[in-house]
């Protein structure tokens, strides 16, 4: 026991581990119970309405080991070796109660790491009537018409890592808590089906995360392709894999950077997602397959898989950890391209991979040796050109003094780093009203200009003007031009 105490489990897993339990007893409702008074008791309750244990399941249940990972389960079963409760409550206290109600009755049974060392025996406490009357949160198992209660007590691992503030450690787990079940059993909370699940944390409902965007109409949707692979028995069973491609980031609303858990994560959650009966194991991932790449963050590949293939994607005790088979990888190959050329195509469309030749660009992307680029302000831009012409001999040997400094010394890694972080001011969030009046402006004393030289005819100037940067970028002030020239044109 002391052994599986050290297993690795967070407390976010070790939570989602009980959770795992109430789903597989086919609940409704999941309550995460933390203290709310540093004077009572420190316990934490995980607490569900699923169909109850009977005195004798229940005892079992708490046995390590109580069911072999190779036994046959059923196919909703997101167990695997019998130790998930224990061993993940038994990781976060020295004090596990697990409390059932079943035909009306409530038994309880007690594993105390304390006594356990003290008698150096494997011996479980069963509570009398009057013992589970004092139970923490017993009281709301009791109003239940059946159901489990998990109790946690004496925290020794975080009041050794908090200097002993554990109701302070406690009080920060509900938010991480949250961001985990509410990524790890999205598809149970946002479900429609009987699947549909919801947890409380205390009286706080979790809404569940979306890392698809699968309701967003700019999220690219690949086809459902299904990979067979053969179970330890030489059953066939079925892999099903999907691949998304999530929107660019200024296309996502409010809303849609919630969902996928905050934009400013997106680079670390791609990859693949697997699951495991609908419940997610392992995320944010390309399981070596492909590096991460700022480009290819908008990339997501969903994998399902039964219960029945654990063994063989090598899913560990705390389900936080597999590994995809090689035969599988070699199938992916070219959907996992497929998807990756999507996501850096979404990323780099509203740049410029080449110069076009019918836009006047104010900066013109150069190539040099060895497939590497530099920018250049461009001398040729109808702006450059109506600065230009207002400034005498010794101005224009100042000015391009000026532009050649700010070309070598534009700030790429400082622009890489806050775009990386999407904290970059996106133009395109900018005030548009304003912006447009700002070009249109601009627009008109550009053709002012050119009227002055007599060279060209407004029609032209205009024709030209809507070629150029920033112009071509607004295409609706070429109305409103035309318009304030009419008697012109």
């Amino acid at each position: 026991m002391g052994s599986m105490r050290s297993i690795g489990y967070t407390f976010e897993s070790a939570i989602a581990d009980v959770i795992d339990n109430s789903i597989s007893a086919h609940c409704t409702n999941v309550y995460l119970l933390f203290p709310e008074n540093p004077l009572e008791e420190l316990a934490v309750g995980i607490l569900d309405d699923g169909c109850g244990m009977s005195d004798s399941h229940l005892f079992e249940a708490m046995r390590y080991g109580s069911s072999s990972s190779e036994d046959q389960r059923e196919t909703d079963d997101l167990g695997r070796f019998g130790l998930g409760m224990k061993s993940a409550s038994m990781s976060m206290c020295r004090k596990l109660t697990v409390a059932s109600k079943y035909k009306g009755e409530i038994h309880a049974y007690t594993w105390d790491y304390n006594y356990i060392k003290q008698k150096e025996a494997w011996i479980i406490e069963e509570h009398t009537k009057a013992e589970i009357k004092n139970l923490p949160y017993v009281d709301r198992l009791e109003s239940l018409e059946q159901g489990t209660l998990v109790i946690w007590r004496e925290f020794d691992v975080l009041a050794k890592s908090s200097n002993g503030q554990v109701y302070e450690v406690l009080n920060e787990h509900k938010q991480s808590v949250n961001d985990a079940v509410a990524l790890i059993f999205h598809r149970f909370l946002n479900s429609k089906t009987k699947l549909h699940l919801n947890i409380f944390i205390n009286n706080s409902k979790v809404r569940g995360l979306d890392p698809f965007l699968e309701d967003n109409p700019k999220t690219t949707r690949k086809k459902e392709v299904s990979i067979a692979i053969n179970d330890s028995n030489g059953k066939e069973r079925q892999v099903k894999v999907r691949a998304f491609i999530l929107p660019y980031a200024s296309d996502l609303k409010n809303k849609d950077r919630q969902l996928v858990g905050g934009i400013e994560s997106l680079k670390s959650k791609q990859g693949f997602y697997l699951y495991r009966n609908q419940r997610l194991i392992v995320w944010g991932t390309w399981f070596g397959m492909r590096p991460r790449s700022e480009l290819t963050k908008n990339a997501r590949i969903r994998v399902d898989i039964p219960n029945c293939l654990d063994d063989i994607f090598k899913i560990d005790v705390k389900k936080q950890t597999a590994y995809i088979p090689r035969y599988i990888q070699n199938q992916l190959k070219r959907l996992i391209n497929d998807t990756l050329e999507t996501s850096i195509s979404k990323q780099t469309f509203r740049g410029r991979r080449q110069n076009v030749k019918d836009i006047d660009y104010i900066w013109n992307r150069m190539e040099a040796r060895n497939k590497t680029f530099y920018y250049q302000i461009n001398r040729n831009s109808e702006l450059y050109k109506l600065v230009r012409e207002h400034l005498n001999s010794e101005g224009i040997t100042y000015l391009d003094i000026l532009l050649t400094e700010i070309e070598k010394n534009l700030p790429v890694q400082q622009i890489y780093i806050d775009k990386s972080n999407e904290s970059l001011c996106d133009n395109e969030n900018d005030d548009k009203q304003t912006r447009l009046k700002d070009v249109l402006n601009l627009a008109i004393t550009v053709v002012e200009s050119v009227k002055s030289l007599h060279t060209k005819s407004v029609v032209e100037t205009i024709d030209n003007l809507m070629k150029s940067e920033p112009f071509c970028h607004y295409k609706a002030i070429e109305n409103e031009l035309k318009q304030y020239y009419k008697n012109e044109i």
